[in-house]
Protein backbone atom coordinates (compact mmCIF):
# COMPACT_ATOMS: atom_id res chain seq x y z
CA UNK A 1 0.00 0.00 0.00
CA UNK A 2 2.89 2.35 0.78
CA UNK A 3 4.40 1.80 -2.67
CA UNK A 4 1.02 2.32 -4.35
CA UNK A 5 0.52 5.63 -2.52
CA UNK A 6 4.02 6.75 -3.46
CA UNK A 7 3.38 6.02 -7.15
CA UNK A 8 -0.02 7.76 -6.91
CA UNK A 9 1.62 10.91 -5.48
CA UNK A 10 4.37 10.74 -8.10
CA UNK A 11 1.85 10.46 -10.94
CA UNK A 12 -0.38 13.20 -9.56
CA UNK A 13 2.61 15.53 -9.20
CA UNK A 14 3.69 14.72 -12.77
CA UNK A 15 0.20 15.63 -14.02
CA UNK A 16 0.10 18.98 -12.24
CA UNK A 17 3.69 19.89 -13.12
CA UNK A 18 3.15 19.27 -16.82
CA UNK A 19 2.53 22.50 -18.82
CA UNK A 20 0.06 20.70 -21.07
CA UNK A 21 -2.02 19.87 -18.00
CA UNK A 22 -3.03 23.48 -17.45
CA UNK A 23 -3.71 24.05 -21.13
CA UNK A 24 -5.91 20.96 -21.11
CA UNK A 25 -7.64 22.09 -17.92
CA UNK A 26 -8.50 25.54 -19.31
CA UNK A 27 -9.62 24.04 -22.63
CA UNK A 28 -11.88 21.51 -20.92
CA UNK A 29 -13.52 24.03 -18.60
CA UNK A 30 -14.15 26.54 -21.41
CA UNK A 31 -15.38 23.89 -23.86
CA UNK A 32 -17.69 22.08 -21.42
CA UNK A 33 -18.98 25.34 -19.95
CA UNK A 34 -19.67 26.84 -23.37
CA UNK A 35 -21.41 23.68 -24.57
CA UNK A 36 -23.59 23.66 -21.45
CA UNK A 37 -24.48 27.35 -21.85
CA UNK A 38 -25.38 26.92 -25.53
CA UNK A 39 -27.54 23.93 -24.61
CA UNK A 40 -29.34 25.96 -21.93
CA UNK A 41 -30.04 28.80 -24.37
CA UNK A 42 -31.23 26.48 -27.16
CA UNK A 43 -33.52 24.53 -24.83
CA UNK A 44 -34.91 27.51 -22.91
CA UNK A 45 -38.56 26.91 -22.08
CA UNK A 46 -38.42 23.20 -22.90
CA UNK A 47 -38.71 20.26 -20.53
CA UNK A 48 -35.07 19.24 -20.92
CA UNK A 49 -33.36 18.68 -17.57
CA UNK A 50 -30.51 21.09 -16.86
CA UNK A 51 -28.61 18.18 -15.37
CA UNK A 52 -28.95 16.31 -18.69
CA UNK A 53 -27.37 19.24 -20.53
CA UNK A 54 -24.63 19.67 -17.95
CA UNK A 55 -23.45 16.08 -17.69
CA UNK A 56 -23.80 15.41 -21.42
CA UNK A 57 -21.51 18.42 -22.01
CA UNK A 58 -19.02 17.27 -19.38
CA UNK A 59 -18.89 13.67 -20.62
CA UNK A 60 -18.58 14.73 -24.26
CA UNK A 61 -15.45 16.79 -23.55
CA UNK A 62 -14.13 14.17 -21.15
CA UNK A 63 -13.31 12.13 -24.25
CA UNK A 64 -10.61 14.64 -25.17
CA UNK A 65 -9.42 15.21 -21.61
CA UNK A 66 -8.98 11.53 -20.78
CA UNK A 67 -7.25 10.80 -24.09
CA UNK A 68 -4.69 13.55 -23.45
CA UNK A 69 -4.09 12.62 -19.81
CA UNK A 70 -3.85 8.86 -20.40
CA UNK A 71 -1.62 9.05 -23.48
CA UNK A 72 1.45 9.82 -21.39
CA UNK A 73 0.93 7.34 -18.55
CA UNK A 74 3.39 4.77 -19.90
CA UNK A 75 4.58 6.15 -23.24
CA UNK A 76 6.18 9.09 -21.40
CA UNK A 77 7.96 6.69 -19.04
CA UNK A 78 9.34 4.78 -22.02
CA UNK A 79 10.38 7.97 -23.85
CA UNK A 80 12.18 9.45 -20.84
CA UNK A 81 13.80 6.14 -19.89
CA UNK A 82 12.33 6.16 -16.37
CA UNK A 83 10.34 2.98 -17.01
CA UNK A 84 13.48 0.87 -16.43
CA UNK A 85 14.11 2.57 -13.09
CA UNK A 86 10.48 2.13 -12.10
CA UNK A 87 10.37 -1.55 -13.03
CA UNK A 88 13.62 -2.35 -11.20
CA UNK A 89 12.33 -0.73 -8.02
CA UNK A 90 10.90 -3.01 -5.29
CA UNK A 91 7.32 -2.58 -6.51
CA UNK A 92 4.88 -4.99 -8.11
CA UNK A 93 3.24 -4.55 -11.49
CA UNK A 94 -0.12 -4.20 -9.76
CA UNK A 95 1.17 -1.32 -7.62
CA UNK A 96 2.58 0.43 -10.68
CA UNK A 97 -0.63 0.11 -12.69
CA UNK A 98 -2.99 1.03 -9.84
CA UNK A 99 -0.78 3.88 -8.63
CA UNK A 100 -0.55 5.52 -12.05
CA UNK A 101 -4.24 4.89 -12.67
CA UNK A 102 -5.27 6.43 -9.35
CA UNK A 103 -3.09 9.49 -9.98
CA UNK A 104 -4.58 10.09 -13.43
CA UNK A 105 -8.17 9.58 -12.22
CA UNK A 106 -7.61 11.97 -9.30
CA UNK A 107 -6.22 14.62 -11.66
CA UNK A 108 -9.24 14.35 -13.97
CA UNK A 109 -11.67 14.52 -11.03
CA UNK A 110 -10.01 17.74 -9.83
CA UNK A 111 -10.52 19.25 -13.30
CA UNK A 112 -14.11 18.03 -13.67
CA UNK A 113 -15.33 19.31 -10.28
CA UNK A 114 -15.46 23.02 -11.30
CA UNK A 115 -17.28 22.10 -14.52
CA UNK A 116 -20.03 20.35 -12.56
CA UNK A 117 -20.33 23.42 -10.32
CA UNK A 118 -21.51 25.40 -13.37
CA UNK A 119 -25.10 24.33 -12.77
CA UNK A 120 -25.10 25.86 -9.28
CA UNK A 121 -23.48 29.04 -10.58
CA UNK A 122 -26.18 29.29 -13.26
CA UNK A 123 -28.94 28.74 -10.68
CA UNK A 124 -27.45 31.47 -8.47
CA UNK A 125 -27.27 33.94 -11.37
CA UNK A 126 -30.74 33.08 -12.67
CA UNK A 127 -33.19 32.40 -9.79
CA UNK A 128 -36.00 31.71 -12.28
CA UNK A 129 -34.41 28.31 -12.92
CA UNK A 130 -35.61 27.21 -9.52
CA UNK A 131 -34.16 24.61 -7.19
CA UNK A 132 -31.67 22.19 -8.66
CA UNK A 133 -32.63 18.53 -8.28
CA UNK A 134 -29.93 17.26 -5.95
CA UNK A 135 -30.75 13.63 -6.73
CA UNK A 136 -30.17 14.26 -10.43
CA UNK A 137 -26.84 15.95 -9.65
CA UNK A 138 -25.77 13.00 -7.50
CA UNK A 139 -26.77 10.58 -10.26
CA UNK A 140 -24.86 12.64 -12.81
CA UNK A 141 -21.78 12.68 -10.60
CA UNK A 142 -21.94 8.91 -10.18
CA UNK A 143 -22.12 8.20 -13.92
CA UNK A 144 -19.40 10.78 -14.62
CA UNK A 145 -17.08 9.04 -12.15
CA UNK A 146 -17.88 5.64 -13.66
CA UNK A 147 -17.16 6.92 -17.18
CA UNK A 148 -13.87 8.45 -16.01
CA UNK A 149 -12.88 5.22 -14.24
CA UNK A 150 -13.61 3.01 -17.25
CA UNK A 151 -12.22 5.28 -19.95
CA UNK A 152 -9.04 5.98 -17.97
CA UNK A 153 -8.44 2.25 -17.51
CA UNK A 154 -8.85 1.82 -21.26
CA UNK A 155 -6.52 4.76 -21.95
CA UNK A 156 -3.91 3.34 -19.58
CA UNK A 157 -3.99 -0.01 -21.37
CA UNK A 158 -3.66 1.70 -24.76
CA UNK A 159 -0.72 3.77 -23.47
CA UNK A 160 0.96 0.61 -22.22
CA UNK A 161 0.60 -1.08 -25.60
CA UNK A 162 1.61 1.94 -27.71
CA UNK A 163 5.02 3.54 -28.10
CA UNK A 164 3.82 6.90 -29.43
CA UNK A 165 1.80 9.38 -27.36
CA UNK A 166 -0.14 10.79 -30.32
CA UNK A 167 -1.06 7.29 -31.49
CA UNK A 168 -2.16 6.42 -27.94
CA UNK A 169 -4.34 9.55 -27.70
CA UNK A 170 -6.00 9.00 -31.09
CA UNK A 171 -6.64 5.31 -30.40
CA UNK A 172 -8.14 6.05 -26.99
CA UNK A 173 -10.26 8.90 -28.39
CA UNK A 174 -11.66 6.69 -31.15
CA UNK A 175 -12.52 3.89 -28.71
CA UNK A 176 -14.29 6.29 -26.33
CA UNK A 177 -16.22 7.92 -29.18
CA UNK A 178 -17.44 4.49 -30.32
CA UNK A 179 -18.77 3.87 -26.82
CA UNK A 180 -20.22 7.36 -26.60
CA UNK A 181 -22.20 7.20 -29.82
CA UNK A 182 -22.85 3.47 -29.91
CA UNK A 183 -26.61 4.00 -29.88
CA UNK A 184 -26.44 6.21 -32.98
CA UNK A 185 -24.15 3.77 -34.76
CA UNK A 186 -26.44 0.82 -34.06
CA UNK A 187 -29.49 2.66 -35.43
CA UNK A 188 -27.82 2.64 -38.86
CA UNK A 189 -27.57 -1.16 -38.84
CA UNK A 190 -31.02 -2.70 -38.28
CA UNK A 191 -29.67 -6.24 -38.45
CA UNK A 192 -27.59 -5.75 -35.30
CA UNK A 193 -29.01 -6.58 -31.82
CA UNK A 194 -29.96 -2.95 -31.23
CA UNK A 195 -31.35 -3.30 -27.71
CA UNK A 196 -28.30 -5.18 -26.49
CA UNK A 197 -25.66 -3.01 -28.13
CA UNK A 198 -27.44 0.31 -27.54
CA UNK A 199 -27.50 -0.49 -23.83
CA UNK A 200 -23.72 -0.05 -23.87
CA UNK A 201 -24.11 3.55 -25.09
CA UNK A 202 -22.50 5.96 -22.62
CA UNK A 203 -24.82 8.83 -23.55
CA UNK A 204 -27.87 6.68 -22.77
CA UNK A 205 -26.49 6.01 -19.29
CA UNK A 206 -25.65 9.69 -18.77
CA UNK A 207 -29.19 10.67 -19.76
CA UNK A 208 -30.68 8.14 -17.34
CA UNK A 209 -28.47 8.90 -14.34
CA UNK A 210 -28.64 12.69 -14.76
CA UNK A 211 -32.42 12.46 -14.35
CA UNK A 212 -31.88 10.92 -10.93
CA UNK A 213 -32.63 7.37 -12.09
CA UNK A 214 -29.75 5.23 -10.85
CA UNK A 215 -29.57 1.71 -12.27
CA UNK A 216 -27.18 -0.82 -10.74
CA UNK A 217 -26.53 -2.57 -14.07
CA UNK A 218 -24.44 0.22 -15.65
CA UNK A 219 -22.56 0.56 -12.34
CA UNK A 220 -21.59 -3.12 -12.49
CA UNK A 221 -20.79 -2.79 -16.21
CA UNK A 222 -18.35 0.11 -15.78
CA UNK A 223 -16.71 -1.22 -12.62
CA UNK A 224 -16.22 -4.71 -14.05
CA UNK A 225 -14.96 -3.22 -17.33
CA UNK A 226 -12.46 -1.06 -15.44
CA UNK A 227 -11.28 -4.06 -13.41
CA UNK A 228 -10.81 -6.12 -16.58
CA UNK A 229 -8.80 -3.36 -18.28
CA UNK A 230 -6.56 -2.92 -15.23
CA UNK A 231 -6.10 -6.68 -14.87
CA UNK A 232 -5.07 -6.88 -18.52
CA UNK A 233 -2.70 -3.93 -18.07
CA UNK A 234 -0.98 -5.70 -15.17
CA UNK A 235 -0.51 -8.82 -17.29
CA UNK A 236 0.87 -6.80 -20.21
CA UNK A 237 3.30 -5.01 -17.89
CA UNK A 238 4.42 -8.34 -16.45
CA UNK A 239 5.17 -9.63 -19.94
CA UNK A 240 7.21 -6.51 -20.71
CA UNK A 241 9.13 -6.79 -17.47
CA UNK A 242 10.48 -10.23 -18.30
CA UNK A 243 11.34 -9.57 -21.94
Amino acid sequence: MRNLCAIWRRELAACFLSPIAYVTMVFFLIASGSTFLVGVIKNAGSNVFLTNLLFASVVMWLTVLISIVSMRLFTEEVRSGTIEMLMTAPVTETEVVLGKYAGAVTFVLVIVAPAIANIFALAALNPSIGKIDEGAVVGGCIITFLVIAFCMSMGLLVSLMTKNQIAAAITCLCLIWIMLFLGNIVSAFPFMPAKLVAYLSVLAHVDEFSRGSIDSRPVILYLSGSAFMLFTAVRVLESKRWK
